[in-house]
């Protein structure tokens, strides 16, 4: 059973809500060096000097930038420009923002609830993942909880729900926020805490025999998981996560679209598609046509943009397609393969550009867009890009019943939209 818990939340000291955003950063690894410095240079107190301290030049391992990390986290506390709340709460997290699903832009609304979730093993089928991780990534985010002993991050977490607990979360929204902020994509983040305990409680018991599916922070919940296992303390047998129902209206999955960098050689990609996929021509490059295909529904597993011909072109399997997919997995499940992910990695880079299908080849020879008009402007160097691929986005039920089946996602197979940003409260595993 999935076991809830409110905390002493640590949040930065505010004058007013709107001054929240002189302190939240986007999620470690949504940062690039740029980004860093920007928030460096916003102000002193800004939570990327404890989730992404910069390298020093004197610096003879990664762990001291996550040691001086940890000194700046308890300088900030010992100075009152973090508070630790007085009563046990819970966090209600509001996020506001517009979606272009193919008909037409919206207002959507997504509210989560941060809380703390009792770490259990996978194996236990109460807290399920749906993607791989990677080595590097939770070393690093272990040297950092080690170093602070403190949850700077969310982990995003989809409970799956009758819509009971998402009724009574919604109830739980208040007038006023205690932190508000609107980030660089135009979303509005709004922070709620509760403490009514009454409902705290019946939150608690919604969720006790439901599951909860990681939709991101894969890495920081296995290094929670394997900083208590290393350390089998009370003080480390729950983490920080944000809770969104799954019946909730305003959860939204992006695609991640996928643009193909040259190799050094020369390849007409539309002829070489032409062995595996009956491909049609739908005309010129138009966004319009983009969003058109990717939020609709339809058999075409893809929308091809050809940098060569500055064409657009659906691809559907063919016989030849579909043999050459199973060969290559064939362990995995019908659903699994026929993702357009799977498809993209066996076919283009497997096959054609006979790449294997590691890490290194996935990272650097694609690169992954959510965003069609960004894309298709990323998209117009012949020299750069053999051209684009771009994708319907994943549904709950197909993420659903790769996870049932004991499988794991393709790499950046799911963008849920919008990302949970650092420093709206924090946790401290030895704290109350």
């Amino acid at each position: 059973m999935a076991e809830l818990q409110p905390f002493y939340g640590y949040r930065f000291n505010l004058k007013h809500p709107a001054e929240l955003e002189r302190f939240i950063a986007p999620p470690y690894d949504m940062l690039t060096p740029e980004m860093i410095d920007d928030l460096y240079n916003k102000d002193a107190h800004n939570i990327v000097r404890v989730t992404q301290n910069r390298p020093q030049s004197g610096d003879t391992s990664n762990s001291q930038r996550h040691v001086r990390a940890a000194t700046e986290l308890s300088s900030w506390i010992g100075k009152g420009v973090l508070k630790q709340d007085d009563e046990p709460s819970i966090y209600v997290y509001d996020q506001k923002f517009m979606n272009n699903d193919g008909s037409g832009i919206k207002e959507v609304v997504r509210t989560g609830v941060v809380v703390l979730v009792k770490l259990v093993d996978f194996e236990d089928k109460i807290v399920l993942p749906h993607e791989a991780t990677l080595t590097g990534p939770k070393k690093d985010r272990y040297e950092l909880l080690d170093a602070c002993r403190t949850h700077t991050e969310q982990i995003f977490g989809l409970l799956d729900d009758d819509g009971r607990f998402y009724t009574l979360l919604r109830s739980l929204v208040g007038k006023n926020p205690d932190g508000q902020f609107t980030d660089i994509n135009g979303v509005v983040h709004s922070l709620y805490r509760c403490n009514d305990r009454e409902a705290i409680d019946a939150l608690a018991g919604l969720a006790r025999d439901r599951t909860i599916l990681i939709a991101d922070g894969h890495h920081r919940y296995e290094t929670a998981l394997n900083f208590y296992r290393d350390n089998p303390d009370s003080a480390y047998a729950f983490t920080m996560m944000t809770l969104v129902s799954t019946a909730d209206p305003g959860l939204i999955i992006r695609p991640f679209h996928r643009l193909v960098r040259q190799t050094g050689r020369f390849i007409d990609m539309h002829d070489e598609l032409s062995a595996y996929f009956v491909l049609k021509d739908v005309g010129d490059v138009d966004e319009k046509k983009i969003f058109s295909f990717t939020g609709s529904e339809g058999s075409s597993d893809f929308l091809f943009l050809d940098n060569l011909r500055r064409r657009l072109f659906s691809c559907d399997l063919n016989e030849d397609g579909k043999r050459r997919l199973e060969s290559i997995f064939p362990e995995k499940s019908m659903t699994w393969k026929h993702m357009p992910a799977s498809i993209i990695n066996a076919i283009v880079i497997n096959t054609i550009l006979e790449l294997p299908l590691d890490g290194h080849v996935l990272h650097d020879v694609i690169e992954y867009v959510n965003d069609i008009p960004a894309g298709v402007a990323r998209c117009t160097d012949k020299n750069e890009f053999y051209g684009g691929f771009f994708i319907r986005p994943s549904t709950i039920d197909t993420v659903g019943k790769i996870v049932a089946s004991g499988e794991r996602m393709p790499q950046k197979s799911t963008n849920f939209f919008p990302k949970m940003y650092s420093g709206l409260v924090l946790h401290k595993m030895n704290g109350r």
